[in-house]
């Protein structure tokens, strides 16, 4: 009897050991941030200004936004962790970000420029079909949750540019990547539940001046996108007034997913005169948060505009021009931020 006691206890410890290694293992985000009662997180790349460094440029931004995207120094993607946890995330994400009280959007890209494949030393030639490559992103995107837990992490910027590019099947084929996100996807989970797990869609083909064919998103589990969220620089479609902006623009990308949290990881409006100048960014501005999204009953959640200042006299994209003169569409900014 004494024996049969001392096993159930024994394996009651054992048990035990186990639940609390596990739970050890589980990663809570760092960041758990409060929804602003505007209803959504409002967030910008912090581009300095002439003269300004990034300190100034993140603690600017900070006054209002609440997250600032994250992609390295720009670093490919099996270098992003080890740069996350060295001096550069320490500096940056850390210091720049959470220590002004925002949280990082961290993207993990999978694409190279020239939409070919990002690939590790050692991997020329790799494909999206390549198990060996296959792996190597999976590791990193773990490797990034450990590094700096974050709560917001996109597995692929703009990744239906590369359905523009390869199509469906084949070694490169966009089905590949589907059957990889949704591995990973549930990898990210399984390690840390709370982090929201998405990738991100073009609603422009930009250089090419037309839509996207986002007709790919029926290939995508709903259960296995945390949100729905887009870059998109409409202007880039030859209309020079927001007011040209049809009011189902956005909602018809969301029909895709009924219901699902909505946001915007990059989206702007140029206030270069042929564009309607700083009175139509600031018009579009407005428009983009109630006429085009909730209005149309869109659950906005993020909002990411592009970056904070022009990255040159020729760029209209930022909220303050590049000597750093605030632009209507900044106004616009502090009013929809409501601090």
């Amino acid at each position: 009897m004494v024996k049969v006691q001392f096993g159930v206890v024994l394996l009651v410890l054992v048990f035990g050991l186990l639940v609390c290694h596990k739970d050890e293992l589980l990663i809570t985000p760092i960041d758990n941030p409060t929804l602003p009662a505007r209803g959504f997180f409002m967030g910008v790349l912090p581009s300095p200004a002439q003269g300004q460094d990034f300190s100034a440029a993140y603690q600017q931004a900070a006054d209002y936004a609440d997250f600032a995207p994250v992609w390295g120094r720009p670093t490919p993607f099996y270098n992003l962790a080890a740069d996350l946890k060295n001096d550069w995330g320490n500096t940056f994400v850390k210091g720049y970000i959470r220590g002004n009280g925002m949280f990082p959007l961290v993207h993990l890209s999978f694409i190279d420029a020239g939409v070919t494949l990002a690939t590790p030393p050692g991997m020329s030639g790799a494909t999206l079909s390549d198990s060996a490559w296959r792996a190597a992103y999976k590791k990193a995107a773990l490797d990034v949750v450990r590094a700096i837990k974050p709560r917001y992490l996109s597995l692929g910027n703009e990744v239906n540019r590369w359905y523009e590019k390869y199509g469906l099947e084949g070694v490169n084929g966009f089905r590949h990547y589907v059957t990889l996100y949704n591995e990973i996807y549930d990898a990210v989970k399984t390690l840390a539940p709370g982090t929201e797990v998405f990738c991100t869609f073009a609603r422009e083909i930009v250089a090419e001046h037309r839509e996207a064919d986002l007709t790919i998103l029926s290939l995508f589990d709903p259960d296995k996108l945390d949100l729905l969220v887009l870059t998109s620089y409409p202007y880039a479609l030859g209309w020079v007034s927001p007011e040209s902006i049809p009011e189902g623009y956005y909602i018809r990308v969301a029909t895709y997913f009924p219901n699902k949290p909505f946001g915007f990881s990059e989206v702007a409006w140029s206030s270069l005169p042929a564009l309607g100048g700083e009175e139509a960014q600031a018009a579009f501005l407005n428009r983009l948060v109630n006429r085009l999204t909730r209005d149309q009953g869109l659950d906005l959640k993020l909002m990411g505009w592009a970056w904070l200042h022009d990255l040159s006299d020729q760029d209209g994209n930022g909220l303050i021009k590049i000597d750093g003169t605030e632009k209507q569409a900044y106004q616009v900014w502090k009013q929809i931020s409501g601090r």
